[in-house]
């Protein structure tokens, strides 16, 4: 399906999530014209000082600028978040299809029974776990969050692949001889990507909370480098001296969030013809 301008004039919060979205990114990506500060520079004589023209959010217990270590940690935070849900997508798009498109085979009942399994676990939970068997860093975090959103692809796809596999459209794709990766390529794919793409914007926004409680937790981002749960994790346990260096991390946090499901949710009703 097209998307129409007539469909973004009846969304506002669709335009407001989009708007959201690209500010923070913006924000992120070119972070080096928004703070003159080295996110990783150590001042021990300017810690913890409050709000000031000099340090718009201030600074922390090491004397390292909070705006500066916000915006260069929106860059770690955001594309982990994102290229972790699109290798989990990719993945669960594929498994999904085979699944749902030789549902009586093995190979399905045996993608099927992992991912009741994988599905058994908590995401934060799986996604610990995996990142417990391979340690910090910036790959490893990656992958522990694909992993942890991988059955949910996979659940979603075999499942629309089961209703499409049944149309006519498939069924004479068969009758003309045609191969299955050709069906996959042309016919089926295609229509049942919509709704994969829109759930992997809302998941999207999970997967960053996620790699937040991971750093926090010790489990991702490896500390000094600057990602919104290190950034947590260092001024939590001085938040009574200053709050404000807690608050101003929650904020980004909840600002991409919010974008992601503003966008998401509204891409959702775009989509469904029984929304319009």
């Amino acid at each position: 399906m097209k998307l129409r301008p007539r469909y973004f004039k009846k969304n506002i919060s669709l335009i407001v999530g989009i708007l959201m979205f690209i500010g923070i990114v913006l924000a992120s990506v070119f972070a080096p014209y928004f703070t003159p500060y080295d996110p990783l520079e150590v001042k021990i004589p300017r810690r913890l000082k409050t709000m000031s023209a000099d340090h718009p959010f201030g600074t922390d217990f090491w004397g390292r600028d909070i705006q500066s270590r916000i915006l260069f940690g929106g860059r770690c935070s955001l594309t982990i978040g994102i290229i972790s849900i699109g290798v989990s997508m990719m993945l669960g798009l594929i498994f999904g299809v085979v699944a749902g498109y030789y549902s009586e085979s093995k190979l399905a009942n045996v993608i099927v029974w992992i991912t009741d399994i994988t599905m058994s676990f908590p995401t934060l939970i799986l996604g610990a776990m995996v990142a417990m068997m391979f340690g910090p860093g910036i790959f490893n975090t990656i992958i522990a969050i694909a992993v942890a959103f991988w059955p949910r692809f996979v659940r979603l796809a075999r499942a629309s692949t089961l209703s499409v596999r049944e149309e006519v459209f498939i069924l004479a794709a068969k009758s003309l001889g045609m191969s299955d990766w050709r069906i996959f390529c042309v016919h089926l794919i295609p229509n049942i990507i919509s709704p994969v793409i829109v759930m992997a914007i809302i998941w999207a926004s999970d997967a960053i909370t996620i790699e937040v409680a991971l750093s926090f937790l010790g489990l991702g981002v490896p500390p000094p480098t600057a990602s919104w749960g290190t950034v947590l994790q260092d001024n939590l346990r001085y938040f009574q001296m200053s709050p404000m260096a807690v608050i101003w991390p929650c904020v980004a946090i909840a600002w991409a969030v919010q974008s992601l499901n503003l966008i998401g949710d509204r891409f959702r009703d775009i989509l469904d013809p029984k929304m319009r």
